[in-house]
C-alpha cells in the first residue's frame, strides 16, 4: 500500500505493508514483508508495466519495481545485490511518471483524492530523477487539474495545490503568474468559507485554514496578513456567536494567541471578553453527577481514635502523616476506574476557570497518567474533606491543644524561621476562631516560605535574577516544589500531596489562584483552611533525605 509518509513507514520508503505489529517474542511482523521480496516478483512486475495497456497499472507496477527494486538492492550484499539489477531503474521511474500523468489526464480516476496523489507521486519521481521535463509536464498537469476542479459547482480539495507546491516552489521553478493562481485560489476559499450567510459552502475551519496558508505566501507586508488572518478568525467568531457556550469558548480561545502575534491587541482583546461573558452560561451547560458514599459512623469513629491515640505525644504528626495523599495510592485508584470504565478513559479532560478560560487539559490515561493522578488527588482533598474536620477537632479536644501545640511542632523542624511566627501564629489563631478566609491569606505564604527555606536547606538555589530590575528576587511555589534538589531531598508523596493542593492547574491550585486574585470567597471555607494547616503539620514531620544544612 502507499505510505502518506515515507518516513513513517517501517522501509523508509513510498510503500508500506497493509498490516504491521509484534510476535509474541517481540519480533516484528509486516504483510507483506519487503523482505519476501525476491528479484522474480520484481522482474514480474516489470513485464507487468510494459504489458499493460491501463496507465494506472503501468504507473503502479513499475513504481512498485522501481522504488522496492532500490530498496532490496540497497540492503543486499555481494551476489544478491547484483541479482536485483533488473532492467533500468530509471526507465521504470519514467514509466511510472507517465502512467501517473497519462491516467489523471485521460480523466479515467474516478476519484479526486487518488489524481492527487498520483499527481504527487508524477512530481515526487521527476524531481528524483532529476528529469525536468518531466517535472514541467508534472506542473502543467497540477495547475490543469486545479483548474478543471475550480470550474466545476462540487467541492473539491481545494488546499492540495498549495500542499504539493508548498515545499517545491523552486525545483517546480514556479512563475509569478502560477503562484498568484496558487493564492488566488486561497483567496476565492477564504471568501468562500468565511461567509455565513451561505450555509452549504460556510465552515470556519476551512476559513481559518486558507488564511493560515495564504498568511505564508502572501508578499505585501503585514496588512495584508492581518486582512486574511481577520477574516479567517472572523469565520470562528461568527459560528460561536450561534454556538453553545462551551463550543464557542472551545473556539475562540484558539483565535486569541493568533490576534496577538499577528499584533490584532483590540481583536484579542475583543475575544477575551465575549469569552467572559459567556463562562457562566457555559458552567450552566456542564451537569453534575454525583455518587453517594456511606461510611459507618463507628467505623469513622475508630480510625479517629487510632489517630489521635491516647495521648498527646506525636498525635499532631499522627495526624499529618493519616491525611497525606500519596501520588501512588492516586494512581491505583486512578487505573482501577480506567479499568471499570475503559471508554471514559480514552477521552481527554479540560479544566476550567471560573472566568471560562481552561486552566489546564488532561489527555487520556493511557497519554498522560500523571494528570489524572493530580486531578484524582484533587477530588481526594474534596472527599476526605470531612474526615480531616473530624479528626482535628477531636485530636485537639481529647489531648486539650491550643495554639502552642501546634507552633511547637513547627519549631521542631528549622524551615518554620522564628522571624515568621508571628504570622504563623495569626494564622493560627483565626483558624481557631473560626476565621477561614483569614487563616488561608496568613498561613497559605508560610507554607509556601516553609518550603522554599526547606530547598535551601537542600543546597538548591531559592533566588533569580531580574534583569528587568537588575537585582534579585525569589522563586515561586511551583519552581520550589519542582526544583532537582528538592525533589532529590523530600519524600515524593509530600512533595506530590503538596503540588495537588497549592500549584497544580490539574490540582486544587490554590495558591496560584489566591496570589492572583482568582479564588471566591465559597472556596476558602474552613475545609480548604483545615488541609492549609494540615500542611503546616506535614512540614512539621518531614525529614529531609540525605539533608545538607547550607546556612551558616
Amino acid at each position: 500500500m502507499r505510505s502518506s509518509d515515507p518516513n513513517s513507514g517501517p522501509w523508509g520508503i513510498y510503500w508500506a505493508p497493509l498490516a504491521s505489529g509484534k510476535m509474541a517474542d517481540g519480533t516484528d511482523f509486516h504483510n507483506p514483508d519487503i523482505v519476501d521480496i525476491d528479484p522474480d516478483i520484481i522482474q514480474h512486475w516489470v513485464n507487468r508495466a510494459l504489458s499493460l495497456q491501463h496507465p494506472a497499472l503501468r504507473a503502479r507496477y513499475a513504481d512498485l519495481a522501481w522504488e522496492i527494486g532500490n530498496a532490496r538492492r540497497r540492503d543486499a550484499d555481494g551476489p544478491a545485490k547484483r541479482a536485483f539489477l533488473i532492467g533500468n531503474p530509471g526507465a521504470l521511474a519514467s514509466i511510472a511518471i507517465d502512467g501517473y500523468l497519462d491516467a489523471v489526464e485521460g480523466g479515467q480516476l474516478r476519484d479526486e483524492h487518488d489524481c492527487w496523489e498520483y499527481l504527487d507521486r508524477a512530481v515526487q519521481l521527476s524531481l528524483t530523477i532529476n528529469d525536468s521535463v518531466r517535472t514541467a509536464r508534472a506542473k502543467v498537469a497540477l495547475f490543469n487539474y486545479q483548474r478543471l476542479l475550480v470550474s466545476r459547482p462540487e467541492r473539491f480539495l481545494w488546499w492540495r495545490l498549495d500542499d504539493l507546491t508548498r515545499t517545491k516552489r523552486r525545483q517546480l521553478n514556479l512563475s509569478d503568474e502560477e503562484l498568484q493562481e496558487i493564492i488566488a485560489g486561497l483567496e476565492e476559499a477564504l471568501t468562500r468559507s468565511a461567509n455565513l450567510e451561505n450555509l452549504e459552502s460556510f465552515d470556519p475551519h476551512a476559513a481559518m485554514q486558507a488564511a493560515d496558508r495564504l498568511a505564508k505566501l502572501l508578499a505585501d507586508g503585514p496588512e495584508e496578513v492581518q486582512r486574511v488572518i481577520k477574516v479567517g478568525a472572523g469565520a470562528y467568531e461568527a459560528a460561536a456567536a450561534k454556538a453553545s457556550a462551551m463550543l464557542a469558548i472551545a473556539w475562540l480561545e484558539d483565535l486569541m494567541p493568533r490576534y496577538r502575534s499577528m499584533g490584532l491587541t483590540e481583536d484579542a482583546k475583543r475575544v477575551e471578553n465575549t469569552i467572559v461573558s459567556r463562562a457562566k452560561d457555559a458552567k450552566q451547560e456542564m451537569s453534575r453527577h454525583s455518587v453517594t458514599v456511606e461510611i459507618p459512623a463507628e467505623q469513622v469513629q475508630k480510625w479517629i481514635d487510632v489517630v489521635a491515640g491516647e495521648t498527646a505525644d506525636h498525635a499532631l504528626s499522627r495526624v499529618a502523616q493519616s491525611c497525606l495523599l500519596t501520588e501512588d495510592s492516586s494512581q491505583r485508584s486512578v487505573e482501577t476506574m480506567m479499568a471499570h470504565a475503559p471508554l471514559m478513559s480514552l477521552f481527554s479532560t479540560t479544566i476550567m476557570g471560573r472566568d471560562g478560560f481552561t486552566e489546564a487539559t488532561i489527555g487520556s490515561v493511557k497519554d498522560d497518567i500523571a494528570g489524572h493522578t493530580l486531578k484524582h488527588a484533587a477530588e481526594q482533598f474534596s472527599q476526605r474533606a470531612q474526615l480531616l474536620h473530624l479528626l482535628l477537632h477531636h485530636t485537639i479536644g481529647r489531648h486539650g491543644l491550643d495554639i502552642e501545640a501546634f507552633l511547637a511542632h513547627a519549631r521542631s523542624v528549622p524551615w518554620f524561621a522564628l522571624h515568621r511566627e508571628p504570622l504563623l501564629r495569626e494564622g493560627l489563631m483565626a483558624w481557631f476562631d473560626a476565621d477561614a478566609v483569614k487563616a488561608i491569606h496568613v498561613l497559605v505564604p508560610q507554607v509556601e516560605a516553609a518550603c522554599r527555606d526547606l530547598l535551601d536547606f537542600t543546597g538548591g538555589s531559592i533566588r533569580k535574577f531580574n534583569p528587568l530590575t537588575g537585582g534579585f528576587e525569589v522563586i515561586g511555589m511551583g519552581a520550589v516544589l519542582n526544583h532537582p534538589r528538592f525533589v532529590e531531598g523530600v519524600p515524593k508523596d509530600i512533595r506530590f500531596h503538596l503540588r495537588a493542593l497549592y500549584c497544580e492547574p490539574r490540582g486544587i491550585n490554590l495558591r496560584n489562584h489566591l496570589a492572583h486574585g482568582l479564588t471566591t470567597k465559597d472556596a476558602l471555607g474552613i475545609p480548604m483552611a483545615n488541609w492549609v494547616v494540615h500542611s503546616v503539620l506535614l512540614l512539621g514531620i518531614l525529614e529531609l533525605i540525605e539533608a545538607t544544612d547550607t546556612r551558616s
